[in-house]
């Protein structure tokens, strides 16, 4: 996610909640708490972002974890799901035991699985 937003704004807001760790949900919570003060949503042509380049994985298997424990703080506080395609390949692998209220880690994934998962991307 890339966003610009001055910084007494940022702060206003409470930045990102530090109730979510590691990976996943952090952006999707802070967007809906902006969302539920009014703040607007512009989006801009043109301008550029800089990534430093890591390893892609789709699904993000190596994160399982966090996500799961991400995705249950945010449906306790706004009462759906985050990630819902990550979640719904998850379960397809039969990682997650995913139910309307409740998601689980069912089995965590193998090195050969994770490795299945690696995205290439041109340089």
């Amino acid at each position: 996610m890339v966003f610009g937003i001055h910084r007494e704004r940022f702060f206003d807001l409470g930045g990102f909640d530090e109730a979510f760790t590691g990976y996943g949900a952090e952006d999707t919570d802070f967007g809906f708490r902006a969302r539920e003060v009014g703040l607007p949503l512009l989006f801009m042509g043109g301008p550029g972002a800089f990534h430093q380049h890591h390893d892609s994985f789709e699904p993000p298997l190596q994160h399982l974890d966090d996500i799961v424990r991400n995705a249950n703080v945010f449906r306790v506080r706004w009462d759906r799901w985050p990630m819902e395609g990550w979640l719904a390949a998850f379960q397809k692998l039969g990682l997650v035991l995913w139910e309307q209220d409740r998601l689980s880690v069912h089995r965590r994934p193998t090195d050969e699985e994770i490795a299945h998962a690696r995205t290439e991307h041109a340089a």
